[in-house]
């Protein structure tokens, strides 16, 4: 445990020599293992702003029973980051009275949303016993959209046993509106305890926007494998919205058969469909050797191709593009491509894109190459 005086205490925080990541490392340990004197004396300090934060939620382990008070002193602090570091403090104590406390207190009428919406969120991830029931509860009687959004996905980061009813209840409900079922959907594919035969009576949804939502799910599935289901229903799939949430789930697969993924890709006509299958195509290469026939063909038709449409579509277009070549940037065709995008591209923000793809290329060898971002969330920056 530290405490004040010791010889790691708060006045390392201001260290001039501590780099940035350092300093946060050390702040968290002194909220981890410190006592009530030595966080008081740290937060008093002169520091940045996510440095306070993270000490102050670090709290939340900390396993003192002075904790809890100590972090409800500052849910009305000055600074809303604080507030919200004080929020996920509170969840990680793991206790059933703080659960409770911000069951209660992310309902206020007045509260800003940012901080409702945290509380939502933490009590997701949160170990106390009672967190699921909390939100269970908070569901119904939340009016504002954003908290919606939040309790669900609060929600779907809880044993999948304790929620499953009432996802399968919401998901049934006609007076449910189509985007919270896609909303609610997506969310339960991003953690482990839902399993893929969940999502497979959704794909036969007769509404396009449930359907894309199952799609999503299963695109972020971490076990499993839902690539042969995806081709399956992409070749039923008539609404574009539909298939396009097919496609970029098939994007996000680290394996799969390139031949019948291609085939597909060549089969879209809309320039954004079109380039998110060939993203998909790219993906589904992934160590494979340069000689391999799909490989080669890739290289032949596909980087040619994205860059054309790189360079004559819109912005969301040629980012995607942009990184669909990046998941294949150590071949000698998608360099070439991206070279051409970023010499002929006249949007400023797909240049860039592929300026920063080709410099990649010359900090990462083939056999550490990182895989490109999966799906459509962060285009900008797909090789990171």
């Amino acid at each position: 445990m530290l405490t004040q005086g010791t010889s790691v205490d708060s006045i390392r925080l201001t260290d001039p020599s501590l780099s940035p990541k350092a300093r946060l490392r050390l702040a968290r340990q002194i909220g981890e293992q410190g006592d009530p004197e030595l966080w008081r004396a740290a937060l008093t300090m002169m520091l940045p702003g996510n440095v306070r934060e993270a000490l102050l939620e670090s709290i939340g382990s900390s396993g003192r029973p002075e904790a809890s008070g100590f972090l409800r002193g500052y849910l009305g602090d000055a600074e809303q980051g604080m507030r919200r570091a004080a929020v996920r403090g509170l969840a990680a104590t793991s206790r059933a009275e703080d659960a409770h406390f911000l069951g209660e207190w992310m309902n206020r009428p007045n509260l800003a949303i940012e901080e409702s919406t945290e509380a939502a969120l933490a009590l997701g991830g949160s170990r106390a016993p009672n967190s699921t029931t909390i939100l269970l509860q908070a569901y119904p009687k939340a009016e504002r959209e954003e908290l919606v959004q939040c309790l669900i996905l609060g929600l779907a980061q809880r044993p999948f046993d304790q929620t499953q009813a009432f996802f399968r209840q919401m998901l049934a409900d006609p007076a449910t509106d189509a985007d919270r079922k896609k909303e609610a959907l997506q969310a339960l594919g991003q953690f482990d305890s839902v399993r893929e035969d969940f999502f497979l009576p959704y794909l036969q949804n007769p509404d396009p926007e449930v359907r894309s939502g199952a799609y999503l799910g299963l695109g972020v599935l971490a076990e499993g494998n839902p690539g042969p289901r995806l081709l399956q229903s992409l070749r039923t799939e008539k609404d574009p919205q539909a298939r396009l949430a097919a496609l970029e789930s098939l994007g996000m697969q680290p394996s799969g058969d390139p031949w019948a993924m291609n085939r597909i890709a060549l089969a879209e006509t809309e320039p954004l469909t079109r380039i998110v299958a060939a993203k998909a195509v790219a993906r589904s290469l992934q160590g494979r050797e340069p000689t391999d026939a799909a490989v080669q063909e890739f290289g032949r038709v596909w980087a040619p191709e994205l860059a054309r449409l790189a360079i004559e579509g819109s912005n969301t277009e040629g980012l995607q593009a942009v990184s669909a070549l990046a998941l294949r940037r150590q071949s000698p065709e998608a360099q070439a491509a991206l070279q051409r995008i970023a010499e002929q591209a006249e949007d400023t923000k797909v240049k860039a894109a592929a300026e920063r793809a080709l410099r990649g290329i010359k900090k990462t060898s083939p056999a550490v190459q990182k895989p490109g971002t999966p799906g459509m969330a962060q285009p900008a920056n797909p090789w990171d």
